[in-house]
Order: C-alpha cells, then structure tokens, then sequence
C-alpha cells in the first residue's frame, strides 16, 4: 500500500526508524510528506523476538549499517520502539491539565504499571475516545511506560551509530498516523505481535497477541470491544503480515483491510512532527530537556555559519578563536551530562532514603502501639532496672501477646555470669511474672557474657 498524505506538511524533512522483530526500517520524508528515501536492514534472529530486545549488540550493528547506507544525517531522527518494549494503557482522570496528570501518574505510577518508578519512564498524551461523543467529567489519556534501562541503551545505541537524538516512541503508538484508513471510526488492527482497537487514528486499547493465533482472537477483541463501547461499532479490521487471511463477510458489514506497505510504521515516526499529530516520548525527561536546551538555540550551528563567512571575511586569528570555542563548548556538555548522570543517581539515592525512613516509621509506630496497649510496659521496665545489677546491660525487650499472657524477651550484655544468674533470681522474687525461663547467655569476642531471658507476665497488679 502506498502511503500518500497530501495535506500534512512538515517543518522540514523528517527521518525515522522503526524497529521491528525482522529488521529496522528506515524512511526519510521531506516537508510535503512525500518518501525521498526508504529501505531496511535485516536483524539476526536472535536480536529481537516477539516484539522485545534480547540482543543490544546485535541492534547496535544494524543501526551502524543504517548509517553506512544514509550518510551523516542531520535532522533528528524518531525511533520506534518494539511493540513488547512497552506498555500503554487508556487511563481516565477528571478534566484538568495534561501536566497535573503527569504529576498525578508520577506520584502514583505503581498503581498502573508493573514497574518501579525509578526504574521506569512514561509519557501521557491526551485522548479522544467514543465517550466523548456524549456529555461526561472525565477525559481519557494514553499513557505509554518502558523499562529506564531499554530506553537508555536503545537511545545510546543511536547515538554512537551516529544518529542525532530524537524521540523514543512505541512504534505500534506511532503506526497508526500513516494509515489512512484508521483515521475514520473504530477499527480493529492486529499484526504478529499485537491486536489494537483504533478511535479517529488513536489507539485505545492494546493488547499482545502471538501471530494473533487465530481469526477467533481478533474476534473475541471485536466482542469485548462491542461490550466497552456500546455507543459505536467496529467498521474496519485491518491486518498486516498475518500467516492467514481473514475474508469479508458482507453480513457483519466489518471491512476486511490488508496493509502490504511494510514501511508504515516507519512513516507514522516520520510524521510525529506534523500538525495535529499526537505523539509520545519515553526517553527520560531529564534527556528531553536538554534536546529542547540543544534545539531551541543550536551554538554548534551558529559556529559553522561563522567559520564559513571567517574563511572570505576574517582573519586567521578569528579562525582559532572559533575552534576554542567549540573545544568550550564540548567541554560543557561533558559537565551538564556529568550532572545527569549526578541528577540520576541523587534520585535513586533519595529513594532509597525514602524505603529507609518508612521502615522506621513502621518500627516507631509498633513501639508507640505496644505502649499504648494494655501492656504494662512501664511497670514491666521499672522492675528491669530495679533488678539490673551493676555490669550487667539491657539492649533489647520485645514485647507480644497472646492467650498465653504477655511475653518479654530480654537480649543484653555483663560482665560475668553471676550478674546474669542475680538478676534472673531477683526477677523471680518480684512477683511481677508467672515464669522467668533461665538465661541462655555464651560470651562474645569482648569476653562478656550475651544472654537471653524470657519473662511470662501475669498480672502486674495483683499481690
């Protein structure tokens, strides 16, 4: 299928690259949306299966033999990450602003995603879906999220190939954009990897699939989706690179559509930067920030247009100080990716502070439970200390409680065994327990005596 969009336009000419389980696909289009250049490059079958990375060096030489097909490229390039690299989800929140919503995901990420939020990265995008079509509070959002790591090295990889950076998008997100017939309605696409539903050229639902199995998966997917949105109907089913075909079946009035154009999802990362289009960026923010710092006012440029007018114009001095200062110019993006990488590692320091404060939260909050139960703590430690002979050192009382009584399990330290066995008679003699269990004590490197006491509590307040 040729992909022809007349009325989009770009900026500039836009360069993408899809990846997929067989190969990467490249395609470069220019400000009419029109292909200057397309082709692939296969990957070795142990590279990528079912749609996730198992092999990065394997993706790394087939990005370095994109490279000695294209030339130096330019302009920044869109990725489109394997469709098992990711997870998107349709997500509902009340009306408010696309940045509060990233906020609100951010705080309370593990609640939709199988990921610690360290360790992974998201984008949000807004979403039209069949609900819109009545009065309703709530407005729906697609929200993308792989793994940090993934994306790092994907986003590596592409540099040191030598493509400029640009953004990391689901491929099965972008594809949709370069296909006419999903931008009308709700339709069905299923591919070898997955089975989409599809509102006005937006993915709504995901979901994995193994070569689709069979045509009853895509049509039990065309049943759920009749439940969820009573108010359409599915018109379309489209495939792609199926091991079966399905056939229109006029009754059902569902339109059976092949795509044969394998360059499609390619072209969708191409058009991300058309107007209107709605596109996501998993890289990590701290990335996308400084491409925006790099893009929005590009020295290096700058640089070049100077030297080009200091060989007709300056002098050979003017010449040098221009080469200083891009050696400057270097050396500070060495610091600001320093502190990156700085920024990353105080994130995950401070997250692991977090872990360490509430579990002395949960501990403070067992001792604050303990004293203010029906324990006799006090009464119970006031006849410790009235029984601690000289030498001899509490460390630690554990308190529980149970049908039997209240048990106290004494952990300390003395000088000599004599104390131990003092202070366990004087215990005894109290009258404040039903049993004191003889120590089990043994000495440590120091030569004190370790011991353990185990005291079975009556009531305190009786005799």
């Amino acid at each position: 299928m040729e992909i022809k969009l007349g009325t989009t336009h770009l900026e500039e000419n836009s360069v993408a690259l899809a990846i997929y389980d067989d190969a990467i696909y490249f395609i470069e289009l220019n400000e009419d949306s029109e292909t200057i250049r397309k082709f692939s490059v296969p990957l070795a079958e142990d590279c990528i299966q079912k749609g996730h990375i198992k092999n990065f060096s394997l993706l790394e030489k087939g990005m370095a033999e994109i490279i000695k097909q294209t030339g130096k490229i330019r302009n920044p390039v869109s990725v489109g990450l394997p469709s098992g690299e990711t997870i998107i989800k349709l997500l509902t929140f009340p009306k408010m602003e696309l940045e509060d919503v990233r906020g609100s995901i951010d705080v309370n990420f593990e609640e939709y995603f199988p990921y610690q939020r360290h360790d992974a990265v998201f984008d949000v995008v807004r979403a039209k879906t069949p609900a819109d079509l009545r009065e309703r509070d709530e407005a729906s959002f697609l929200v993308a999220c792989a793994k940090r790591e993934t994306v790092e090295e994907v986003f590596e990889i592409a540099r040191k190939a030598g493509f400029p950076a640009g953004a990391i998008e689901p491929v099965n997100f972008a594809m949709f954009r370069a296909i006419p017939e999903a931008q009308n309605g709700l339709c069905l696409f299923a591919d070898l990897n997955s089975i989409i539903a599809v509102w006005e050229g937006l993915g709504i639902y995901y979901r994995t699939a193994n070569n689709a199995e069979s045509a009853q998966e895509i049509l039990n997917t065309m049943q759920y989706m009749d439940m969820q949105q009573r108010n359409v109907r599915i018109e379309k089913i489209i495939t792609f690179g199926l091991n079966y075909q399905l056939g229109d079946d006029p009754s059902s009035g569902v339109k059976i559509i092949n795509v044969d154009d394998e360059y499609f999802g390619a072209e969708g990362l191409a058009l991300r930067s058309a107007e209107g289009a709605s596109a996501l960026d998993i890289r990590p923010m701290e990335f996308v920030e400084l491409e925006k710092r790099r893009y929005s006012f590009n020295i290096n440029r700058v640089i070049l247009w100077g030297l080009l007018v200091g060989f007709i114009t300056l002098s050979i001095g003017t010449i040098t100080f221009s080469i200083n200062s891009i050696k400057e110019l270097d050396a500070k993006m060495d610091i600001m990716r320093d502190n990156v990488s700085d920024f990353t590692r105080q994130r995950i320091a401070l997250s692991e502070e977090i872990s360490s404060l509430e579990k002395q939260k949960a501990k403070a909050e067992k001792i604050l439970e303990f004293l203010q139960s029906d324990i006799p703590v006090l009464e119970i430690l006031d006849t410790l200390e009235i029984n601690s002979g000289n030498g001899l050192k509490f460390d630690t009382a554990d308190f529980s409680q149970n049908i039997a009584g209240i048990t106290v399990v004494l952990d300390g330290k003395a000088e000599d065994e004599k104390s131990v066995l003092n202070t366990t008679e004087g215990l005894k003699n109290s009258g404040k327990f039903k049993s004191v269990m003889l120590p089990v004590s043994q000495r440590d490197q120091t030569g004190r005596i370790v011991f353990k006491i185990i005291l079975i509590v009556g009531n305190i307040n009786e005799g």
